[in-house]
């Protein structure tokens, strides 16, 4: 979870502040005209905010510069010009490799937006600014705020930091998607044997009727309070009730491997091929 604050924090600070102070004194080869224009904007922001005085800089000045910055750049350009040039910034502002590699990569991850709330919610601009003026470098800033961070809010803003990964977030729409998919064709395989399609939309119910189906008794159900030998017995039961569905609805060995191995895929096949029907007793 450590792990996690930190690369919100490296985010906030590393990027948008103490980058800020410091990117206008780092001489790069932009490598496109694109890397080259950013470059350049982050080097009228570190001018803006080395003209004032460290206590007249808020929040909304570290938004401003992302809302301005993001409106023209990708997340993408922003982390490129930052691990191509992560020596120079290393060198100038005090940075440690790590800390720029670390920031450019969670930046390169999390959608803009996300990283708006979290700068928005999250960043304790007086705090950064009075380490600053006590002569923190940016690692002693983020390590010093990750230690002083409590449980609680690391757990919060861990959580917060996994939903705005672009990964993750398209990780969690492809399993609902999945999950509601295989949830219709529950439905369908059950009203194909005869038991009410809504079981399968009922948690505990939906398990009940797929075991009628397959003709194996619901009573097994009882295993899963049983701790450790309840639970690998009713591995064995999940493996053993795919095969007696491929058996009641007609189907041979390989279909029940296909069933174990691709549920979704197999189990569309029961669901959606009018010639195969239940062969299975009333249970």
């Amino acid at each position: 979870m450590k792990k996690i604050i930190k690369y919100t924090l490296i985010t906030v600070i590393t990027v948008f502040m103490i980058l800020s102070f410091w990117f206008n004194n780092v001489k790069v080869e932009a490598t496109t005209p694109t890397i080259e224009e950013l470059q350049e904007e982050f080097s009228k922001y570190g001018k803006e905010l080395e003209e004032k005085d460290i206590d007249t800089i808020t929040k909304d000045d570290i938004l401003e510069i992302y809302d301005d910055v993001t409106s023209k750049y990708s997340n993408e350009e922003i982390a490129d010009i930052i691990s191509e040039n992560k020596d120079e910034i290393a060198a100038q502002g005090g940075v440690s490799e790590s800390l720029i590699n670390t920031g450019a990569e969670f930046i390169r991850n999390t959608d803009e937006k996300e990283i708006r709330n979290i700068i928005e919610e999250d960043l304790d601009v007086e705090d950064i600014k009075q380490r600053i003026k006590n002569g923190e470098t940016p690692d002693q800033i983020v390590g010093s705020m990750v230690k002083e961070t409590s449980a609680q809010d690391k757990i919060s803003l861990g959580i917060k930091i996994l939903l705005a990964n672009v990964y993750i977030k398209m990780f969690i729409w492809i399993a609902l998607v999945l999950f509601l998919y295989c949830t219709i064709l529950r439905a369908v395989i059950y009203k194909k044997a005869g038991k009410n399609p809504i079981a399968a939309f009922i948690p505990f119910y939906r398990q009940f009727t797929m075991y009628r189906v397959c003709n194996i008794t619901p009573w097994l159900m009882i295993l899963w309070f049983v701790p450790v030998f309840g639970w690998i017995a009713m591995f064995v039961v999940a493996i053993v009730k795919r095969f007696k569905l491929s058996e009641v609805f007609g189907r041979g060995l390989l279909f029940a491997l296909g069933l174990i191995i691709l549920p979704p895929v197999f189990q569309s096949v029961i669901a959606f091929n009018s010639n195969i029907e239940y062969e299975g007793e009333e249970y």
